[in-house]
């Protein structure tokens, strides 16, 4: 059964595949390391099918995940963050790989692929991304967030190279970015706007921008142009169950962050009763279409679908709907806050929305929640305005870098 395993042998062996940090590495590099890899797992003459892989660098969870399918086992990689593993049932027998989600319920569960429910696609996700053989994508963060993994073998499957960072730092991301060369860049939109923080001149190269998991704005992909002056950027709507769904150019982005375009070739979208359907030859194992994630949203006459939130965005406050997912968006315009969650609690009996944000280039002050408040009774009703809005020095994500409602007991 053919895997990505195979797809890189048939690379040119002294071809540049990986930069780790600064550590270069060809192809043949990484099929003699996998090789090797799958070689130690055959020798524990294990029966287990899926091999769960927890590592914390990039190269090697990926020599993990390609000595697996080197050694016939099923690879699954495991956030670093993960506190509780899922359970294997009955494994497809035409799966080459697994991915781990945690689902609406927060229960981790396990997807399975083919490797044509990703190989098929390259060729359509590489042309619209600007991928080709000569190119050098920038990425950073681990290949248990399914984004970078998908992309990092869409490249590999026509020779390109990938320029890799472990370490949140966009002081070093810009750097590597220009010492490379690299000519297209894969980040979510909140790491992505760290750039323009740190790079004082503009950057010639790179002329493709990506991005997804989150919204952006024209006003955002305005400040990565200044940066980037000669890349087109492409933000994209997706799902592991389902892989890309919907992709948005530049200059269709308008100031409505939950625009997220037109669907990808071979895909067909609908909305029923506010919920987003999807219907692609490239979902995972089991997977029946349309199919939805339990995604709201509404399609404009032109075609275009708008993300409007999750099912449980939506909370019940003294009898209303409120989109949690609205009352972020509205804090997030404020000009003087970096980012915001804002999440329903139980407060005096009764359930009330509550928010916690971060401020950019300004100092915590008395003035700061008047001035917040003002901002949000411009564009929300009194029944939607968080009951407290609390100013942190920073708010939680998860591996992948997306914001973390579970988790704000801890913040």
């Amino acid at each position: 059964m053919r895997n990505f395993y195979e797809m890189i042998r048939e690379q040119e062996a002294d071809r540049l595949a990986l930069v780790e940090e600064g550590k270069e590495y060809t192809y043949g590099e990484l099929v003699k390391l996998s090789q090797e890899k799958g070689d130690r797992l055959r020798l524990e003459k294990s029966e287990k099918k899926v091999i769960f892989l927890r590592e914390k660098r990039i190269l090697d969870q990926l020599i993990s995940f390609l000595g697996c399918q080197a050694a016939g086992k099923i690879p699954l990689l495991v956030p670093e963050d993960a506190k509780q593993l899922p359970e294997i049932g009955e494994v497809p027998e035409n799966a080459c790989m697994a991915v781990m989600t945690s689902g609406s319920t927060g229960v981790p569960k396990v997807l399975y692929r083919r490797y044509e429910s990703w190989a098929d696609f390259f060729p359509v996700q590489n042309e619209i991304f600007g991928v080709t053989p000569e190119s050098r994508m920038f990425a950073q963060g681990s290949l248990a967030f399914t984004g970078n993994l998908n992309l990092y073998m869409a490249q590999f499957s026509i020779g390109a190279a990938i320029v890799a960072a472990n370490v949140f730092d966009p002081r070093r991301w810009a750097e590597w970015i220009e010492a490379y060369k690299t000519d297209v860049v894969y980040l979510i939109p909140r790491k992505l706007l760290f750039l323009p923080q740190c790079i004082k001149k503009p950057v010639a190269t790179v002329r493709h921008i990506l991005a997804g998991s989150q919204s952006m704005g024209s006003e955002e992909a305005e400040k990565l142009r200044r940066c980037f002056p000669n890349a087109g950027i492409v933000l994209y709507y997706g799902a592991s169950e389902l892989n890309y769904i919907t992709y948005l150019r530049q200059d269709q982005m308008t100031r409505e962050k939950n625009c997220v375009g037109k669907p990808f070739p071979g895909v067909q979208v609908s909305v029923e009763d506010g919920e987003i359907f999807v219907t692609t030859p490239y979902n995972v194992e089991g997977v029946l279409c349309p199919f939805s994630l339990k995604d709201l949203g509404h399609m404009d006459a032109a075609g275009n679908l708008y993300f409007d939130g999750r099912k449980d965005d939506i909370v019940s406050i003294r009898g209303r709907k409120v989109s949690l997912l609205k009352i972020e968006g509205a804090l997030e315009d404020i000009p003087f806050i970096g980012e915001a969650i804002a999440a329903a609690v139980e407060k005096e009996g009764e359930k009330r929305v509550a928010a916690w944000v971060t401020l950019c280039g300004s100092e915590v002050s008395a003035e700061c929640e008047k001035q917040i408040y003002a901002h949000l009774k411009q564009t929300l009703a009194n029944y939607e305005l968080p009951f407290c809005c609390k100013i942190v020095e920073k708010l939680p994500h998860t591996e992948s870098g997306k914001k973390d409602r579970k988790v704000l007991d801890k913040v």
